[in-house]
């Protein structure tokens, strides 16, 4: 049967009125603010310059301190026993195995991408360094057509793996495992991964126009104030609406997560009213 999704979403409605305080203040330290930091110092760098080596480095550092954020708030809405301070020192002691985890998906990635890009290479289209993307102009052919295709079932499985491992931080908070979380997550989402398909591309489609909206209206908003002859101010003010739309709703994502990893407990056990790991 699985778990219902009208269940968890009402629980995770709970637990943002509830502890609407704490889950601020961590998606404040640890999403916002370093997202900030990043967009300030990647609007002020210029390519080939050592201060866009700097960014590169902020934008690593300001991705590992969001992990953490991610496993604090999973770890508070996990628990309702949980405080900042107890949330902040767990999400510290489990970063490594989360990073460990996340590197083993970009290696899975990694090895999806490279027959399609070798493909896309066949067929004649070239890679422009300068925005990181192939031109497709000149390519053809069914090598082409063979890449489309393999890359359209690699979104497909995609999207069923990223619904598989949808509790995986929390299985990494709660549990204490490492990779094991990953057979774990499989297990607890049995029953319920067509649901879990149809909240991620619905969490996708609200991701991007919102993110879109929020720096289209501060870009506008940016040039009207600081003129087009301020292209750097335009870009940092453009960052800090983004990160202040994307920490909201992961944080959003990050506690559904967390209450259906919750649930998905309490239907595999049912009759267990053991409370959950510290």
């Amino acid at each position: 049967m699985g778990v219902r999704m009208g269940l968890v979403w009402d629980r995770t409605v709970d637990v943002l009125q509830g502890r609407s305080g704490i889950l601020a203040r961590l998606a404040i330290l640890f999403l916002f603010v370093p997202g900030v930091v990043s967009a300030a110092v990647s609007s002020a760098a210029t390519p080939g310059t050592p201060l866009a080596f700097v960014s590169s480095l902020a934008s690593i550092a300001a991705s590992i301190i969001l992990i953490a954020g991610v496993l604090a708030i999973t770890a508070v809405a996990s628990d309702p026993e949980v405080d900042a301070a107890q949330a902040t020192r767990i999400a510290f002691a489990r970063l490594l195995p989360a990073l460990g985890a996340i590197a083993l998906v970009m290696v899975v990635l990694f090895v999806v991408m490279i027959p399609i890009t070798l493909l896309i290479m066949h067929a004649g289209a070239t890679f422009n360094p300068a925005t990181g993307r192939f031109d497709l102009a000149r390519a053809s052919g069914s090598a082409l057509q063979l890449a489309g295709v393999i890359g359209l079932l690699a979104l497909i499985v995609g999207l069923w793996l990223t619904a598989k491992i949808a509790p995986l931080f929390a299985v990494i908070v709660n549990e204490r495992r490492g990779l094991g979380a990953f057979a774990r997550s499989f297990r607890l989402t049995r029953g319920s991964t067509l649901r879990l398909v149809g909240v991620i591309i619905l969490y996708g489609i609200v991701v991007i126009v919102a993110v879109m909206a929020a720096t289209l209206i501060a870009g506008i908003a940016a040039r009207l104030l600081l003129g087009p002859d301020a292209p750097g101010g335009v870009t940092f003010v453009t960052g800090v609406a983004s990160s202040a739309v994307t920490a909201l709703l992961t944080v959003v994502q990050t506690v559904f997560y967390a209450r259906f990893y919750v649930a998905a407990r309490e239907h595999e056990e049912p009759v267990t009213d053991a409370p959950l790991e510290p």
